[in-house]
């Protein structure tokens, strides 16, 4: 059977400090304005098409997790950082 498979990956920079625990509220207020207003609604629409979506090959020894999405705070680039991102792990 063939299937639509979406893989998105964005790295959108933060305008500021984001804590390990910050809510969704304090990570949108670090967000460029048009990122900000435009999130919410995208994360909505993604949770709507993740109620039509399968794994792949379920059952089987090859299955695919391909009924998943998620964010996080990336902490790759701070200096000294010791956050490891699945510490910011949110599903969507």
């Amino acid at each position: 059977m063939p299937y639509l498979r979406l893989d998105l990956q964005l790295a959108i920079p933060l305008e500021g400090d984001v804590p390990v625990g910050a809510t969704p509220s304090d990570i949108l207020n670090q967000l460029p304005v048009e990122v900000a207003n435009n999130l919410p609604a995208f994360i909505r629409e993604i949770r709507r098409a993740k109620k039509y979506a399968v794994k792949i090959n379920e059952g089987l020894a090859n299955e695919e997790m391909t009924v998943k999405a998620s964010y996080h705070i990336c902490y790759h680039d701070e200096p000294g950082s010791s956050i490891s991102c699945s510490d910011s792990l949110v599903d969507i």
